[in-house]
């Protein structure tokens, strides 16, 4: 859906490039003279408790649309009041699974419409836990005039496995299964064993 944009694909061959073996990209391993196609587009979101996620380090792009500096805001400044809690929603699960998620935006201001691709990738800190993201977005179409506040188009999130980039099916079935829930008055099934005889039923008679 997203990657048909060369600066997502450019920022999505980045972030690859940096996986080392199992794991993911660590956030120090990131080097801005390697981003020089993309650093002007890029985020780095900082996950600082489950629900709270802020824009760490944000370039001239996002701080153009925004119309202001937005290092320190929460991620969910950039998204229409009512588009919130999916954006939430779905970003939370950039670290919990973890996944990569791509977005399909607009924005409509009284003068135009700014349409917007952005990339989400997940990224370990130094102690090893999955708090940072790497985020690019790319413009399609651009109204100058700001704020801008995002409404979700279409959404793709892509859970993660260490050395295929997915989850195997058979992993995302148990998860289903897992999370199926009980049917109301079920009760737990308990295996059939037959009671010992202490006859046969039929006996020989001469």
């Amino acid at each position: 859906m997203m990657r048909k944009s060369p600066m997502l694909e450019e920022a999505w061959r980045y972030w690859s490039s940096l996986r080392s073996g199992r794991n993911l990209p660590r956030r120090e391993a990131l080097d801005p003279r390697a981003m020089s196609l993309t650093l002007g587009h890029s985020m780095i979101l900082d996950r600082v408790r489950p629900g709270t996620v802020r824009i760490r380090l944000g370039g001239r792009v996002m701080n153009s649309l925004m119309g202001m500096e937005v290092r320190g805001l929460p991620i969910r400044a950039i998204f229409d009041v009512a588009q919130r809690a999916r954006a939430i929603d779905l970003v939370e699960q950039v670290f919990e699974a973890p996944a990569t998620l791509e977005l399909d935006l607009i924005s409509r201001t009284d003068s135009a419409i700014t349409h917007a691709r952005m990339l989400i990738l997940p990224l370990q800190d130094a102690s090893g836990a999955v708090s940072k993201a790497l985020t690019c977005i790319a413009l399609e179409a651009f109204d100058p005039e700001p704020p801008h506040r995002f409404t979700i188009l279409r959404d793709r999130l892509n859970p993660l496995s260490p050395t295929t980039g997915a989850w195997s099916q058979d992993r995302l079935l148990a998860q289903d299964a897992a999370q199926q829930p009980a049917m109301e008055m079920a009760e737990a099934g308990t295996p059939y064993t037959a009671a010992p005889r202490s006859r046969p039923y039929l006996r020989v008679v001469k």
